[in-house]
C-alpha cells in the first residue's frame, strides 16, 4: 500500500445572512477545513476564530520560507505525519504568525489532519492519541444572555425542554440586569438543570 498524499486543503467561510457584528457570538460564522488525499479521503476541521483572516493564512501564496500559506507547505506531503504537519505550518507562519488567526488556523487543519488519519487507519481519534478518559460527556447549551430577563429565562426553558443538564451563557459581563436575569432564570429551572455557568 502506498503513502497517502495530501492533494488539497480548502478552507470555506460559511457565514450567518443575519450576521450581527455588535454580539460577541462566534457561531455567527465559521471556517471548515477540507483536507483531501490523493485517494479521496477526506477531513475536516474548523477554525473558531476570525474565520477570513484564518482563510486567508490557508490561502496564502507565500513570498519567502518562513512566511507561506498553510495549504502551499502541506501538498503532497503524507497526512498521517501530523506532528511533522503541525511543524512544517508552524515554520511556514513564523514571519507574521505565532499567535492569534495564524494558530487558529493551523488548529483547523490540524483537526482535518487528524480526522483524516483516524479515517485512514480505521481508528477513532483518541486511540491514536493514547486512550480516553471518559466514556460519556455531559453536553451543555451555550447561549448568549438575552436582550430581557424574560427571553433569557425563556432560553433556559428551552434547553430545559431539548433535555440538556447544564447551560452556559455569555458573552458579557454580567450588569445588573443580566445578573437580576441569572438569579431569576436559575430559580425557573433550577429543578432541571444540575449546573450553570456564566
Amino acid at each position: 500500500m502506498s503513502k497517502p498524499k495530501i492533494a488539497d486543503v480548502q478552507a470555506f467561510y460559511v457565514r450567518a445572512p443575519d450576521l450581527d457584528q455588535e454580539r460577541t457570538d462566534s457561531s455567527q460564522d465559521a471556517l471548515i477545513v477540507q483536507v483531501t488525499t490523493d485517494t479521496g479521503v477526506v477531513g475536516y476541521g474548523e477554525v473558531d476564530s476570525a474565520p477570513q483572516v484564518a482563510k486567508a493564512v490557508i490561502e496564502l501564496r507565500g513570498s519567502h520560507r518562513i512566511a507561506r500559506g498553510l495549504r502551499e507547505v502541506l501538498l503532497g506531503q503524507d497526512p498521517l505525519q501530523t506532528e511533522q504537519m503541525w511543524a512544517r505550518m508552524h515554520e511556514a507562519t513564523l514571519y507574521y504568525g505565532r499567535g492569534g488567526a495564524a494558530i487558529h488556523a493551523m488548529a483547523g487543519v490540524d483537526i482535518a489532519l487528524w480526522d483524516l488519519k483516524g479515517k485512514i487507519l480505521g481508528e477513532p481519534i483518541h486511540v491514536l492519541m493514547g486512550s480516553r478518559y471518559r466514556r460519556e460527556i455531559r453536553a451543555y447549551a451555550s447561549s448568549l444572555f438575552g436582550a430581557t430577563p424574560e427571553e433569557t429565562a425563556e432560553r433556559a426553558r428551552l434547553a430545559v425542554a431539548q433535555g440538556f443538564t447544564a447551560l452556559k451563557l455569555g458573552w458579557s459581563r454580567l450588569d445588573s440586569m443580566q445578573l437580576w436575569t441569572w438569579r431569576s432564570w436559575r430559580r425557573l429551572v433550577r429543578r432541571s438543570v444540575l449546573r450553570l455557568s456564566y
